[in-house]
């Protein structure tokens, strides 16, 4: 394939290649950042060319695209390097995890164990903060990440003030500590930094004492399955959103269900852009992706 050098931003751009089977000459006009050609190759031989348009312009993605544990496809979740990846990214949104520890300091990690992500096989629920401290959170990913360090929830939230992000916390109960972790972690957002933040999680006795000691933060609740009580989510526990499983969602009247209640749906996790386009025309208000850089 050959591409002619030197074009202005006006010029045309002009492509073409040529196997034993086929050759192929094309003209069409230049393109911004949203309107890429893309190209797909069998071995030597080009079989198509077809330019391919972002969902959003970047103004808009930053508003509908959440990074999930950071830009976790390409660097090692949870850490500073995926998240300022997000913002370098012009993004606006991550969605990330808390988890309590045995001394009740609150760090940013997903895991129920020791061992994915960090060295150790110990239980989240059973280790202090010295047990993470010096542990390295980058290495698992590739040698390039080494140096990683698991963040306290502290450091995050200041990160996040210093650049305007917006966080998403999902609360990790490991332990069964559901009491416990919803007064730490109202305790901590209320005394700390003032960073736009929603709370959420798989487990609703969480959310329901949250709500009690942090009123006027937002909280979503997270499905694997489809939830049936509507009204326990709007009534009891007043959710701002629900965070679906992205399988569970194939009929725009599943939105509007929610829509219908005032829930906003963020569909989670969604790596591939033709998933992404089918979820918003369906009506999902967002998507959470591991590779966020590509929707």
């Amino acid at each position: 394939m050959h591409i002619e050098k030197n074009l202005q931003l006006s010029d045309p751009i002009e492509l073409s290649w040529s196997s034993s089977r086929v050759r192929f000459r094309s003209v069409f006009f230049a393109f911004g950042p949203e309107m890429m050609p893309s190209v797909a190759l069998d071995g030597d031989k080009a079989d198509k060319m077809l330019p391919t348009r972002k969902i959003f312009s970047p103004k808009t993605k930053a508003q509908r695209v959440i990074a999930h544990r950071g830009m976790s496809g390409q660097y090692p979740e949870n850490t500073l390097i995926a998240f300022d990846a997000v913002r370098h990214a012009g993004l606006k949104w991550i969605e990330t995890d808390i988890s309590m520890l045995s001394d009740e300091t609150l760090i940013v990690f997903h895991d129920e164990v020791q061992g994915r992500t960090v060295a150790g096989n110990k239980l989240i629920s059973d280790v202090k903060w010295e047990d993470f401290e010096n542990a390295d959170a980058g290495l698992w990913k590739g040698d390039q990440f080494v140096g990683q360090e698991v963040l306290r929830l502290e450091t995050l939230l200041s990160w996040a003030k210093m650049h305007d992000m917006t966080l998403i916390l999902e609360m990790k109960c490991h332990g069964n500590r559901e009491y416990r972790s919803a007064e730490l972690l109202a305790s901590s957002l209320q005394s700390g930094p003032k960073v736009t933040i929603i709370v959420s999680s798989f487990n609703t006795d969480f959310l329901r004492y949250f709500r009690v000691f942090a009123p006027h933060i937002r909280i979503a609740s997270i499905h694997s399955f489809f939830p049936e009580d509507l009204n326990f989510l709007k009534t009891n526990l007043a959710v701002e959103a629900v965070h679906l499983d992205r399988k569970l969602i194939s009929r725009s009247a599943d939105v509007m269900l929610f829509h219908q209640q005032g829930i906003k749906i963020r569909a989670w996790t969604v790596n591939d852009p033709s998933d992404a386009k089918d979820l918003f025309d369906l009506g999902v208000d967002m998507v959470m992706s591991d590779y966020p850089e590509r929707i």
